[in-house]
């Protein structure tokens, strides 16, 4: 990113406080970016220590990064704050092998925090102990089993311990005590194969400077899980991980990953699944895998092809086959009924477990609560390190609440399932993940949808978090529920959907009822093929389509799910593996699920849900507020979120009406609660919908309107508007109501002067017009004045804004209501004397803001080398013409919250706004001067208005060229003009 490239050159040349700007703009480009976070943190130390341990803080909280502990350590440690820095020191010592140029910096902080010392721990097993006693007085004890070091190294064995204790004699943990064995030895990393050879990466977070050493082995024992291959024998292989020169996307924070192959020749001695662990004894995600399982599943295939077009096995005989064939999804095969009506077999919830131990009890509590004999809860503890979930899981299993099924060794979340399935011999399975939560009649409601016609084979509920099944975005990122929401979302998915059933192309596996027949027909799920997880589902679901079994959704069921915690950073990897997998395998497959989610069949049942939820939101007696809107944010969206508190404080439910786009394009209107977006369902085509649309409105009983704007919106609008029947207030926020380029801007980049409507149409013609609606001017100026000839009130923020309304529309009597009261903000000091001038300019700057007078006035200012900058808070049209003339920065975008703080962090002599339109207020002009600076601006529109009454600022002339608007602010600043 070029913004962190310069600010890499700033530090080079030693410019610190050029290079601080430079990152904070990154980090502002890309919010997310962690490593711009951190590197910003850094930057900070020394500066600002009170940002860069909020900073450190913020990236360890989601990053268990050594780097960002010592960071915060440091920062807290500047700060004054020693037990802080030794809590964050402990921290970093207690995941991580310590890195020895920070011996010094913990040596200082136990000192400062009286602490007997701290520790640190190897990959190796080497212990290194810094206390005044050099720990000859040290008590060393894994898993509170009391041990000594042996020439320099814990006994044999210590990786299997969970945890390291390192104490004085009375019991005192050093900093870094107890030490996660686990963290300091872990693996992260990915394989895969591809005929016949295995590639993938590997690294250690707590110990990033070590190359992973990686052991390939066949799986013991005799059946491989998932209907795979039989293990075979062989010797296993060491490998060393170390081509550091793979990159390898999201594989964490400050990641160190070493790439690896292994060539099909080396592993001609291991047959079926093999397992690829590190030295923590666990799979890498992908492992374990069968370097042959494509193979074999495509000679399956070809055999399936054969069998159903028998004038091709000939053919398939008489020669080789150059590459394994697959199953398009399109293959069905025509399933026959049994004859009879069946008894239907009992139902068995199995739920797999690792670690994560309040998700996981708080799931088997709901769990527990709602399911009934004959029905049993199987659960599968895959290994889980927690010793607290492995006694109350064992306590389960004493009381006969459970059937417990242990792993010796973690399998992953595929074989895990296979096992409980093979447990349910004969039963309906329900396959739920452990960080699920039920509620009360959610197994016979999915039991009763199965059972609803002879060939479904898989039934699905709606969840926050499942893919195609989320809810109540489909798209994902829904809020997980807690226990009392989702009981409350259930008992309205019964309400809305109960019996209904969708049918969808696949299965989503959080929570997934199998039907007995279903499993019998089409065999186990593949982890031989799909290891850890991820895609599993998917595969089986397509194997039992080819077998003409069906899958549905069952909206009338909703379970929460927490979802996205079982692989950390790397669970990308193994999701795009397996999808490529899943497509190679069934080619097709992305396609049918891109066109499931083109048609889209659950919009219906979402939407039913919506109205649910919202029918259950209304307050008996209640009356509304509807105001209608724009989607398009800015001032706009804050003068409504406003208005919404306002109505809200009052007791009255405020709706707000928002434009958006069906899949086919056309035109609709969604409804929400407020200004958030927690009803996405309820979104209404126009103008087809309206009546549905006027229905829902009326029922809440609506004793106003507010007509904030129209842009984006159908016209049908304005006959909801008239249908509902009560007053309406038009709320003037910029010129859409008779200018079709809103902000009275024309091709010329210069405000038009407002002329006739047939001037403003060749305008139209020639720069196109910016209101998404096919209306000529004189049409929108003709509705425009019928609007507010009805409406209750024309409201303006200002009384510039209410002249210029009632020049073009004579009948409307415009009311001002500004948006705050500028008397409450105290004066800005006098401008004093600089030695340089340093501008601020603030917000968005587009054309009608004056992007070009301000990239004139920059280019002005280098070629006649003023003592002139300026500094863009906010983001631009064209940020990168601004700071090529090098008197230019721009900090990029800001919250609302950040306004002031981080224009008083610019230190500017003086802000300036350069819009060359007259606008109707300017939430700008008001962060400037809470932000304690004068403003200069254009002699039009509200701002000219604002500065004149209050005095705080200078005005100059419309179109003033770039260099007399230079030597104005040079002289506003107290310098000499430069000609």
């Amino acid at each position: 990113m070029e913004a962190f490239e310069r600010a890499q050159a700033e530090i080079a040349t030693g410019n610190h406080d050029r290079a601080r700007r430079w990152l904070d703009r990154a980090c502002r480009l890309a919010p997310r970016d962690q490593t711009l976070a951190l590197a910003l943190a850094g930057a900070c130390l020394g500066y600002d220590d009170m940002r860069a341990a909020a900073l450190f803080a913020a990236i360890s909280a989601a990053n268990d990064v050594r780097e960002a502990w010592f960071g915060l350590a440091t920062a807290r440690r500047r700060l004054g704050d020693a037990t802080g820095a030794a809590d964050a020191i402990a921290e970093a010592l207690a995941r991580h092998v310590p890195d020895r140029k920070r011996a010094a910096l913990c040596d200082a902080i136990a000192r400062e925090a009286a602490a007997p010392g701290w520790c640190g721990l190897s990959g190796e097993g080497r212990l290194t102990i810094h206390a005044e006693a050099r720990g000859r007085q040290s008590e060393l004890r894994l898993d509170g089993r009391r041990v000594a070091m042996v020439a320099g190294r814990l006994p044999p064995g210590w990786q299997d311990a969970r945890t390291l204790a390192v104490t004085t004699r009375h019991g005192v943990h050093l900093l870094g005590s107890p030490i996660n064995i686990a963290a300091i030895t872990a693996v992260v990393g990915c394989v895969s194969s591809r005929d016949g050879a295995l590639t993938g990466w590997a690294w250690h977070p707590g110990d990033p400077d070590v190359d992973p050493t990686l052991t390939i082995g066949a799986a013991s024992g005799g059946r491989a899980s998932g209907g795979g291959r039989a293990a075979g024998g062989g010797k296993p292989i060491t490998i060393a991980a170390k081509d550091a020169s793979v990159r390898i996307d999201n594989s964490g924070l400050l990641a160190r990953p070493r790439g690896f192959v292994v060539p099909a020749e080396m592993l001609k001695g291991l047959t079926g699944l093999l397992h690829v662990r590190g030295r923590d004894g666990r799979d890498l995600l992908g492992s374990p895998l069968d370097p042959q399982a494509e193979q074999i599943v495509g000679a399956a295939a070809a055999a399936t092809l054969a069998r159903l077009y028998p004038a091709a096995r000939h053919q398939a005989g008489s020669q080789r086959l150059a590459a394994p064939p697959a199953m398009p999804v399109a293959t069905i095969v025509p399933r026959r009924s049994a004859g009879g009506s069946a008894p239907r077999p009992a139902v068995d919830v199995v739920v797999p477990v690792h670690d994560g131990m309040a998700r996981t009890l708080a799931c088997l509590d709901s769990v527990l609560a709602t399911v009934r004999r004959p029905s049993r809860v199987i659960v599968l503890d895959d290994a889980s390190t927690d010793p607290e979930l492995i006694r109350a899981l064992d306590a389960l299993a004493r009381q006969g609440r459970v059937r417990l099924i242990r792993n010796k060794r973690n399998l992953g979340f595929v074989a895990s399932a296979n096992a409980g399935i093979l447990a349910a011999a004969g039963r309906d399975v329900v396959l739920l993940n452990s960080d699920t939560l039920v509620t009360a009649g959610w197994l016979d409601d999915l039991r009763a949808v199965v059972y609803g016609a002879s060939d479904i084979g898989t039934a699905t509920p709606l969840s926050n978090d499942a893919t195609i099944l989320s809810y109540p975005d489909r798209t994902g990122g829904n809020a997980v529920p807690d226990l009392a929401t989702t009981q409350t979302l259930a008992a309205l998915a019964r309400q809305a959907n109960s019996g209904v059933a969708v049918e969808i192309p696949v299965a989503v596996g959080f929570c997934m009822y199998v039907r007995r027949a279903c499993l019998d027909a089409v065999g186990l799920l593949r982890a031989d093929l799909f290891a850890q997880g991820y895609g599993e589902e998917n595969d089986f679901c397509l194997r039992a389509r080819h077998l003409g079994w069906r899958h549905v959704a069952a909206p009338g069921v909703f379970v929460a799910h927490v979802g996205g915690h079982s692989f950390g950073a790397a669970a990308r990897h193994l999701q795009a593996r397996n999808e490529a997998l899943l497509e190679r395998l069934h080619p097709g497959y992305a396609g049918l699920i891109e066109a499931h989610a083109s048609a889209d069949p659950l919009a219906g049942a979402r939407r039913r849900l919506d109205l649910a939820r919202w029918r259950a939101a209304r307050a008996r007696g209640s009356q509304a507020a509807i105001l209608i809107t724009h989607s398009e944010g800015g001032g706009v969206e804050r003068q409504v979120a406003s208005s919404v508190d306002r109505h809200r404080d009052d007791g009255i439910r405020a709706i707000v009406l928002r434009p958006s786009r069906a899949s086919d394009g056309g035109k609709c209107i969604t409804v929400s609660d407020g200004t958030a977006a927690d009803f996405p369902n309820l979104r209404y085509a126009m103008p087809d919908e309206l009546p549905a649309l006027q229905h829902l409105l009326a029922r809440e009983h609506p004793r106003a309107i507010e007509l904030h704007h129209m842009v984006g919106h159908h016209p049908a609008v304005l006959k909801l508007i008239a249908g509902l029947g009560v007053p309406y207030d038009v709320h003037v926020h910029d010129y859409a109501w008779l200018c079709g380029r809103v902000a009275l801007v024309g091709p010329a980049q210069r405000y038009c002067g407002e002329p006739d409507a047939v001037q403003c149409e060749a305008c139209i013609a020639d720069a196109g017009s910016l209101i998404d609606e096919d209306i000529t001017v004189a049409a929108l100026r003709m509705r425009s004045a019928r609007l507010f000839a009805d409406a209750r009130r024309v409201i303006t923020p200002s009384e510039d804004t209410a002249a210029r309304i009632r020049r073009h529309f004579p009948a409307a009597c415009p009311v001002v209501v500004p948006h705050e009261d500028d008397a409450a903000i105290a004066d800005p000091p006098r401008l004093a004397a600089v030695a340089q001038c340093r501008v601020c300019v603030i917000g968005a700057i587009g054309i009608h803001k004056g992007y070009q007078v301000v990239l004139d006035c920059a280019r002005d200012a280098a070629v006649r080398r003023l003592p002139l900058e300026f500094v863009v808070v906010g983001h631009t049209i064209d940020d990168r013409r601004l700071l090529a003339t090098e008197r230019v920065f721009v900090t990029g975008s800001f919250a609302a919250d950040e306004a002031v703080p981080l224009i008083k962090a610019q230190r500017a002599t003086i802000a300036w706004l350069p819009s060359i339109f007259p606008e109707t207020w300017c939430l700008s002009l008001a962060e400037a001067w809470r932000a304690g600076l004068s403003v200069a601006a254009f002699d039009i529109g509200a701002p000219a208005e604002r500065i004149r009454r209050t005095g705080r600022g200078i005005l100059l002339p419309l179109g003033l060229p770039s260099h007399a608007i230079n030597n104005a602010l040079i002289a506003a600043a107290g310098l000499s003009r430069q000609e």
